[in-house]
């Protein structure tokens, strides 16, 4: 007899529970990063945003890699073979 057929016998619901317990994270590290930056962002020259340019600026500093990580070359090339650039020289 296996420890599932064990559990499913006694406890029908233990395993959904571990499965929850065990997809949690095991700090709020993330979530505490993302309150820090909003309290950056959302300072008292900028308090009249509205929620989705607030949502969109916290997503921009969240979601986008380092700028040590980032690489220029592929905006770069883009912004050279768009027509709109090469009208400009």
């Amino acid at each position: 007899m296996t420890w599932d057929l064990v559990f499913e016998v006694d406890f029908p619901n233990i395993n959904l529970i571990i499965d929850l317990v065990q997809s949690l994270p095991p700090t709020s590290v993330s979530c505490e990063t993302s309150f820090s930056q909003m309290k950056l962002t959302k300072t008292a020259r900028r308090l009249n945003f509205k929620d989705t340019t607030l949502n969109r600026i916290m997503q921009a500093k969240l979601l986008s890699p380092d700028v040590g990580g980032f690489d220029p070359n592929p905006a770069i090339d883009y912004w050279l073979v768009n027509t709109y650039a090469n009208n400009l020289f």
